[in-house]
């Protein structure tokens, strides 16, 4: 998986901080990264939303939808 070069950098800071302060984590990542090296990584994880988080997200463009139309109403009198 191939992330965009932002994404990378702060990556790296992030492990690099993290092997200067705890060097047994260092150790760890080194171990990780031997053992991974010959797996192709997974593609970018897609989540769908529930069902629950689609009526909630319906239900607050509908609210605003009537409150847009609402002051609509009143400005145009």
């Amino acid at each position: 998986m191939s992330l965009p070069l932002h994404e990378s950098r702060v990556l790296a800071l992030i492990e690099m901080g993290l092997c200067k302060e705890d060097h047994d984590l260092a150790a760890r990542f080194a171990m990780f990264n031997r053992l991974a090296e010959a797996e192709t990584p997974p593609g970018r994880e897609r989540v769908e939303p529930s069902r629950w988080t689609c009526w909630i997200m319906t239900a607050v463009l509908l609210a605003g939808m009537v409150a847009v139309g609402a002051v609509a109403a009143l400005v145009t009198r």
